[in-house]
């Protein structure tokens, strides 16, 4: 587990410095190359999104099922059919 904490910690670190690095980049280009930059700025960030998107739909399902599995297990499955 401590592993996989620390591969995290590294992506992490990485990708925020690359993202610094492309935004300084944007900041100081100009004219096309300035564009250029900044549609892969948005590509990266749209893709990072997609993947906090997914992460958090992993969390929240199992979240979800833990809780359905409580709710059949107690009986109250049974209240809320009826």
């Amino acid at each position: 587990m401590n592993s996989q904490a620390n591969f995290q910690t590294a992506f992490v670190d990485r990708l925020q410095s690359t993202a610094g690095e492309l935004l300084g980049r944007a900041s100081k280009a100009e004219g096309g190359e300035r564009s250029h930059l900044l549609h892969w700025l948005l590509a990266a960030l749209a893709l990072f999104l997609v993947w906090r998107t997914g992460r958090s739909m992993k969390k929240l399902f199992w979240t979800l099922f833990g809780v359905a599995m409580a709710v059949y297990w107690s009986g109250g499955f049974a209240l809320l059919t009826r």
